[in-house]
């Protein structure tokens, strides 16, 4: 089980200007990742790999965990801060 926090998307990667350096893995056999597109404000479940293709689009953290969950067909992705929250670390 894994804890999404809308703190971690914050930064952005430099490598990939324009999106979150952090992103959350689902089942490896989905090929999908979690990230944040910071231009628009939203977090999209994109393919892994290139070219990346998104899938899903939501505003709300907590609407793309339940995507996550439903693509699992588990509730594995919840939304709360964790230990590695930037925010927890202040």
């Amino acid at each position: 089980m894994g804890n999404i926090c809308e703190h971690t998307f914050e930064k952005e990667d430099p490598k990939n200007p324009g999106y979150s350096l952090v992103e959350y893995d689902l089942y490896a056999k989905t090929g999908l990742t979690i990230r944040k597109n910071l231009n628009t404000d939203e977090y999209e479940i994109v393919t892994i790999g290139e070219p990346r293709e998104v899938r899903y689009r939501y505003k709300d953290i907590h609407d793309i965990a339940r995507v996550a969950n439903e693509i699992e067909e588990a509730e594995n992705t919840t939304v709360g801060c964790g230990v590695l929250c930037p925010e927890k670390r202040r």
